[in-house]
């Protein structure tokens, strides 16, 4: 009769490992030396006892988890397949949208994304997997991004999927509002299979959204002078109309409104006929009709026996169309003119709706990615070696307005069949020449790294990686605004270099400055090489130290230097009329002209980044952690964007804000800026907790483990002794085993075989 029991114990890394204590069978025992873990005296895993001819042999294993990341730091948070469920995703994207107050890094970069431990060569090739192909999530500090060729400001997330899995789906989604809301439409096709290291997917999505205007939003619309019949303002569009008409109404008049209908008014009639305002909000759009079409494959299997690998092929095209309000004109109406009962130069402002198309932007964008990933071991080494391509494509289509130079002329010739009173058409005032922008960005990129063990101290095995890599990225642009043609084609080819350092330096297990537990310290170093910039580099080092069980401190110091994007230097110049934006210096929303697209006059960034994290398990045997971290960064020769208009910036660049004779805000240009200086200070913190509520079935199984209760699978045999793994689509049926018990299943899920026969 044999007995079994499984126990948990903390490896010097902080890992889980299971020990398994097995009485010896009757007879002489063959002689098995004890096995430690790695990290771990095999006197912890024996636990110690003596040692006579009629002791039991007692052998200790150890693993970590299948798909684990490198390293010896734990994960923050680990989530299991009933976790993922609880978050109600479809998929590994939408996910990773819910886990954003986890995987956010107080130094602001986005979370690094592995599969099973490993590179993978973009985050698009698992984002459309469905969230049942997920055993385990694994969501790590950003030192453990180092030890992966990264930057230390970017928190990794580790998603480990199930051994066999298979699924297709079809989904149809739509949404139609009842008031100041959007109609949406969408399709989509997913098919997953996956068979231990052999994987594919492809994912096929169609969206369409109708526009959302400001008038279904009830906004009201801000004060203009113009009015769809018009209104007659000073000469130049300010100050007071004509003496004559003041007289007439008791005041000094600077707006009046044309009589509706009336082709050749009278000054009388303008001094009764109330100033009218246009009403553009249904013909502006908050958010802009759009179509959009895309598809994701990914294709991965073993090649060369050890040497996994995998490709990546994306395309995406969206339309968009936008609203800019309605078109509007400013008629210069001279003394003398047929139609002028006025002794002094006046403007006629219009708006035009009948027979006139509201201003339009449209853009059309294109994007393509291709990449590839190769994971493979050395020896005690473990590489990896990843390449992507991307290109993007994007035409702007934007309506100016209307051209009146042709109509302004007969006005000031004093036409007498030109009026610019009663019904106009399309004709009479045509729309401007568009202005278009066009750009072409291109990018492409590979690198190689290796990591592995050095050698050994005494207090465990000093763990390095190495990385190298090169990238080129380009931008070909074009923008045609009221006749002037702009180009700009920037160009970056960059090779870098990357190597991380782990020193461990006490160790309890190892005897090995016992009273500091667990302590490792880490070197870092970058070198970038851009062909614009000159050289950047990245210097860090820190600590990683436990000194009691549960709890973990990581420090760390990191200089870092780093070059705008092509993008950023090279982007087309747009130019974007009748934008809301609002004007904190006069505290009203303005409707400006907003111009956008890149500055090569932008210089390097340099940041220093200080930062201390805690994690902390206070018990064992309840899934409850608090982590908490401090960051204080400095950054000289930040990149920003002007979108916000605040008094300050108003001060410091006021080339960028242009106003009219009243100081309201007419023109905003957002390209990027360089600020002097930029310092940040943040404290985070927060727990985790979480606690299953169990099913009879599940109760019934832990029973059973603990010898508390029945086998809750016996008598289950299917007719002909097979049955087939639970959860797991189209897997092969596999024998059970003796007494009817349940088979473990591959995904790490479900009942396990503990013991045998």
């Amino acid at each position: 009769m044999r007995s079994m029991m499984a126990a948990m114990l903390m490896g010097a890394a902080g890992w889980p490992a299971m020990a398994i204590a097995q009485t010896a069978p009757a007879g002489p025992p063959a002689a098995t030396p004890a096995t430690p873990t790695q990290g771990e005296d095999a006197a912890d895993g024996a636990g110690g006892g003596d040692e006579s001819a009629d002791s039991e042999d007692i052998v200790v294993t150890g693993a970590r988890p299948r798909g684990s990341a490198i390293g010896d730091i734990p994960p923050d948070q680990t989530l299991t397949p009933a976790d993922v469920r609880s978050y109600g995703v479809s998929s590994i994207a939408d996910l990773l949208t819910e886990l954003t107050p986890q995987t956010t890094s107080g130094r602001g970069g986005p979370p690094v994304v592995l599969l099973n431990g490993k590179r993978i060569s973009g985050f698009q090739e698992i984002r459309d997997l469905p969230a049942e192909s997920i055993a385990r999530v694994e969501i790590l500090p950003e030192e453990v991004a180092l030890k992966y060729g990264y930057s230390a400001d970017q928190k990794v997330v580790n998603f480990v999927l199930r051994n066999r899995f298979r699924s297709t789906v079809v989904e149809l989604a739509g949404r139609v509002p009842t008031q100041g809301g959007q109609a949406f439409g969408e399709g989509e096709l997913d098919w997953v299979q996956i068979r231990r290291d052999k994987r594919f997917s492809l994912h096929t999505e169609y969206q369409e959204r109708s526009a959302l205007t400001e008038a279904e939003r009830d906004i009201v619309a801000p004060q203009t002078n113009f009015a769809l019949g018009g209104n007659v303002l000073g000469a130049g569009g300010r100050g007071e109309i004509d003496p004559g008409l003041s007289a007439l109404t008791g005041s000094a008049t600077t707006i009046a409104g044309v009589p509706a209908g009336v082709t050749n008014p009278t000054l009388a009639q303008f001094a009764t006929t109330p100033a009218g305002i246009l009403d553009a909000t249904p013909f502006r759009t908050l958010q802009g009709a759009q179509r959009q079409f895309g598809t994701n494959a990914t294709y991965a299997q073993p090649i060369f026996g050890n040497v996994a690998a995998s490709i990546n092929a994306q395309v995406q095209t969206t339309q968009t169309s936008s609203l800019q309000g309605l078109p509007t004109a400013q008629l210069a109406l001279p003394t003398g003119n047929p139609f002028s009962p006025f002794g002094t130069d006046v403007v006629v402002a219009r708006g035009f709706d009948d027979g006139f198309s509201p201003l339009r932007q449209q853009n059309n964008a294109l994007t393509a990615r291709l990449g590839a990933a190769l994971n493979g071991e050395l020896g005690r080494w473990r590489w990896t070696v990843t390449g992507a391509y991307d290109r993007s494509e994007s035409r702007v289509a934007t309506d100016t307005g209307l051209d009146v130079r042709d109509f302004n002329a007969r006005l000031a010739a004093g036409d007498p069949t030109t009026s610019p009173f009663g019904a106009l058409t399309p004709a009479d005032l045509p729309l401007a020449s568009r202005n278009f922008a066009r750009s072409t960005a291109q990018t492409g990129s590979i690198d190689a790294l290796l990591n592995g063990r050095l050698f050994s101290l005494p207090a465990g095995d000093v763990s390095t990686s190495f990385k190298v890599g090169a990238d080129t990225n380009s931008v070909d642009s074009r923008s045609f605004r009221f006749g002037d043609v702009r180009a700009a084609d920037i160009s970056r080819d960059t090779v870098n270099g990357q190597v991380n350092l782990d020193l461990p330096i006490a160790s309890r297990t190892r005897g090995v400055l016992s009273p500091l537990r667990q302590l490792s310290l880490n070197l870092n170093a970058n070198v970038n090489e851009v062909s614009d910039f000159g050289t950047l580099t990245s210097i860090g080092y820190g600590a990683n130290w436990s000194p009691i069980e549960g709890l973990r401190l990581i420090a760390n110091v990191t200089d870092a230097d780093s070059a705008p994007s092509p993008t950023q230097l090279g982007a087309p110049q747009i130019t974007t009329p009748n934008v809301r934006v609002f004007d904190y210096v006069r505290g009203e929303t303005a409707t400006v002209t907003t111009i956008g697209g890149g500055n090569p006059l932008l210089r390097a960034s340099s940041r220093h980044v200080e930062r201390l994290g805690l994690t902390l398990k206070p018990w064992s045997q309840t899934d409850f952690n608090l982590t908490a971290s401090f960051t204080n960064s400095r950054t000289d020769n930040l990149v920003t964007e002007l979108a916000t208009v605040t008094d300050r910036i108003a001060q410091a660049f006021p080339e960028r804000f242009l106003r009219d004779e009243t100081g309201a805000l007419v023109q905003l240009d957002t390209r990027p800026i360089n600020s002097a200086r930029a310092e940040r200070t943040e404290l985070r913190w927060g727990f985790n907790f979480s606690k299953p509520i169990k099913s009879q079935i599940q109760r019934q199984i832990e029973a059973y483990r603990a010898g508390e209760g029945p086998n809750p699978f016996e008598g289950l045999r299917p007719p002909g002794g097979e049955r087939r793994r639970e959860g797991a689509q189209g897997d092969r049926p596999e024998a059970p085993r003796e007494g009817g018990e349940a088979p473990p299943r591959e995904d790490g899920e479900g009942p396990r075989a503990e013991g045998g026969a």
